[in-house]
């Protein structure tokens, strides 16, 4: 037998030994990259429809917002954002503590809204480009621990960013998925007039990790 023979009968080996072995998260699994799914053009996402089916909005209304309005105002928003960001599902594990793995990618100076999700402990990696939160900007590399429910936002940098997301148990029964934290309906105009000028630089990187090597900011 071939040293490549040898090779490929010990990984078909131990893939077969590893069916002994079952985590509350599932058994052993391997998950090829799907397929690049990139942004919506703008005109073909509902932001509406998904922000009155599936976001907690209750912050907005309370502070004495008509709910209506609010709904219509978040799903421009909404539908702005779906035109500078892309994700992709890489991992979804069923059940309580099933391990969630995300990739998304937000393009060049892209204002996340500040919002939580009761869906479990999240870590963010930065794959490649930068964001800054609050005071501090990070670069390829850094991590961001995100507790369950803590309302966070960032903004992307010049070249966008490719984050991972790593999210696991912890999710709240009867709680909406998505919890918007802006406080006024000012705020989020001011987002929305941040996306129409930043548009233009919303180049889609070909596929997984090329944030970088696209530079709209440089384009003339």
């Amino acid at each position: 037998m071939s040293e490549a023979e040898n090779h490929e009968f010990e990984t078909e080996e131990a893939i077969d030994d590893s069916k002994r072995y079952l985590s509350e998260r599932g058994p052993f699994s391997i998950q090829a990259a799907p397929e690049w799914k990139g942004p919506y053009p703008v005109g073909t996402f509902d932001g509406k429809k998904v922000v009155s089916e599936s976001w907690d909005i209750s912050r907005l209304v309370d502070a004495g917002n008509d709910e209506e309005q609010v709904c219509a105002k978040l799903g421009e928003m909404l539908e702005l954002a779906a035109s500078g960001s892309s994700e992709n599902r890489l991992q979804m594990q069923e059940g309580e503590n099933g391990m969630r793995v995300v990739h998304v990618w937000f393009g060049p100076n892209f204002h996340l809204f500040r919002h939580s999700h009761p869906a479990g402990d999240c870590t963010y990696l930065i794959m490649a480009g930068e964001l800054t939160m609050g005071k501090r900007t990070l670069k390829a590399g850094s991590t961001v621990f995100v507790p369950n429910q803590m309302p966070y936002k960032f903004v992307a940098g010049p070249d966008g960013v490719e984050v991972v997301e790593f999210r696991s148990g912890g999710r709240i029964p009867g709680k909406q998925g998505m919890r918007i934290e802006e406080t006024s309906l000012d705020a989020v105009q001011k987002i929305i007039d941040d996306y129409r000028a930043n548009q233009h630089l919303w180049k889609t990187p070909p596929t997984f990790s090329d944030t970088g090597h696209v530079k709209p900011h440089l384009d003339r």
